[in-house]
C-alpha cells in the first residue's frame, strides 16, 4: 500500500461543531453589544483557531487590540462549557475509521482547536480510533504551518509522502501541501469545492467512504 497513514482535520471533517462555536462566540458578541454572526459567516470564520474566529466575528483588525484578548478569554470560557452543543459525527465517518483500522493504517488528528477540548471530543466520540493528535497549543504553530503534520509523520516513523491528509478547508489543504502530503478535500464540511481546489487539493470527495478508493 502506497499510503501508511491518514491525518484528519477535526471541525468540519470528523464532527460538525458549528453550533457550539456559533453559540459561544455569539454569547460573547451579545454581551458586548456587538452584532451576532450567522451560520454561513461562522463556517467561513472557523479553521484558524478560536482567537481568529473571535477576531473576525468581532470585526477587529489588529491582533494587538486589547479587546481581542478580552473577547478571546471570554470565548475560551464559553466554549469550554458549550463545545458539545448539538455536535455530531458526520455520516460515514465511523464506518471509514473502522475500515482504516482494519487495514492497520496509522490514524491521527491535526487540528487548530484548543488541545484540551480536542481531546474531550476524541475521548467521547472516537475512543481508541486515533494513535496521535496535535491540537492547538503554544508549542506547535497553527495550520497551515506544516509543523503539526510533520510531527505526526515523524511520530509514526514514516515519510510525509506516505500520508494522506483529509480536511474541509483551504487551511487543511495548504497544510497538507506545505508538508508534502497527499491533500484530500472533504465536501461534507464547512467550505466549497472551489475553495478546496483553488487551495491545491489533489482530490475532493463527497462522502467519507470515497477515501478508501484513494488508499487502494
Amino acid at each position: 500500500m502506497k499510503y501508511k497513514a491518514v491525518i484528519f482535520d477535526m471541525d468540519g471533517t470528523l464532527v460538525d461543531s458549528i453550533y457550539g462555536l456559533m453559540y459561544s462566540v455569539n454569547s460573547v458578541l451579545e454581551r458586548h453589544g456587538l452584532k451576532k454572526i450567522n451560520m454561513e459567516q461562522c463556517k467561513l470564520f472557523v479553521g484558524n483557531g478560536i482567537k481568529e474566529l473571535v477576531r473576525k466575528a468581532a470585526g477587529i483588525e489588529s491582533q494587538k487590540d486589547e479587546r481581542l484578548t478580552m473577547y478571546y478569554e471570554e470565548m475560551v470560557k464559553e466554549y469550554s462549557e458549550n463545545w458539545d452543543y448539538k455536535m455530531y459525527v458526520y455520516d460515514g465517518i465511523t464506518g471509514l475509521l473502522n475500515s482504516l483500522m482494519q487495514k492497520s493504517l496509522y490514524l491521527a488528528v491535526n487540528t487548530n482547536k484548543n488541545e484540551d477540548i480536542a481531546k474531550k471530543i476524541l475521548d467521547k466520540y472516537f475512543p481508541g480510533c486515533f494513535s496521535y493528535m496535535v491540537g492547538g497549543s503554544d508549542s506547535v504553530p497553527k495550520k497551515p504551518d506544516p509543523s503539526g503534520a510533520l510531527l505526526i509523520a515523524r511520530r509514526f516513523g514514516i515519510k510525509p509522502e506516505e500520508c494522506v491528509y483529509l480536511g474541509d478547508s483551504n487551511v487543511d489543504i495548504k497544510t497538507a501541501k506545505n508538508a508534502g502530503m497527499y491533500a484530500v478535500g472533504a465536501l461534507w464540511g464547512f467550505r466549497s469545492r472551489e475553495e478546496l481546489l483553488f487551495a491545491g487539493a489533489d482530490e475532493v470527495i463527497a462522502r467519507p467512504a470515497e477515501l478508501l478508493k484513494i488508499l487502494m
